[in-house]
């Protein structure tokens, strides 16, 4: 067995992937370790052409090539079954299954239109003219998003209550001990950390420890 990952670069060590860290934490859940880290630039398409995907993660297992975090997590979960469980049965499969379709759909753009412009700082130069040239068509300009975000903090952390009365009441989203349900949101936060100093959550926040605990010292 023989694991790299492809994951994103930044200036300075930061994970600015979301979705490459939903992969370390599913590594880490497994207690898989990588052989090799390659990291790449959002520029970059053709360091990952090979695995026809135009976005990190991608994990190569041996001869297998997996591209995408929700498939990366079906195959560690189906390949090494003699392994602590990501999704501990069909049902928490399918839990999973609707945290990540929330997190892509809502979650996901949410926390990019409190921290790209934060972001900028810690990619190169053609990094940052992609970021611009991706995502300025779907936000609009990256410095207007800074000046509203404050004004929009409290409807954001409002919308977060089912989840925090969840894990007040579970301890974690899939139960009472994590899964990858509870990998994929934590991921988004810790983006949010490591891309920009803005806030998203208060120490006191229920959410703010347990995405801690679930990060982990990666944080």
């Amino acid at each position: 067995m023989s694991l790299t990952l492809y994951d994103l670069k930044s200036l300075d060590g930061r994970q600015l992937s979301p979705f490459g860290q939903r992969v370390h934490l599913a590594l880490r859940h497994k207690a898989l370790g990588l052989d090799k880290v390659e990291l790449v630039r959002f520029v970059d398409k053709e360091a990952i052409a090979f695995a026809k995907s135009q976005t990190v993660p991608v994990l190569v297992d041996g001869d297998r090539v997996v591209a995408d975090s929700w498939r990366i997590a079906n195959h560690l979960e189906d390949a090494y079954t003699e392994r602590p469980s990501l999704f501990g049965g069909e049902a928490g499969r399918a839990l999973a299954r609707y945290f990540n379709n929330w997190c892509g759909l809502w979650l996901t753009p949410e926390i990019a239109s409190f921290i790209l412009f934060d972001m900028l700082q810690h990619i190169d130069e053609e990094d940052r003219a992609y970021i611009r040239r991706t995502r300025e068509p779907r936000f609009g300009p990256l410095e207007a998003l800074n000046e509203t975000r404050e004004a929009r903090l409290p409807a954001f952390r409002k919308a977060l209550d089912p989840l925090r009365l969840t894990v007040k009441q579970n301890g974690n989203l899939h139960g009472a001990r994590p899964g990858m349900a509870d990998f994929m949101v934590a991921a988004s936060f810790h983006w949010a950390a490591q891309s920009s100093a803005f806030a998203l959550l208060n120490p006191d926040d229920p959410l703010y420890s347990w995405s801690k605990r679930i990060n982990g010292p990666r944080t």
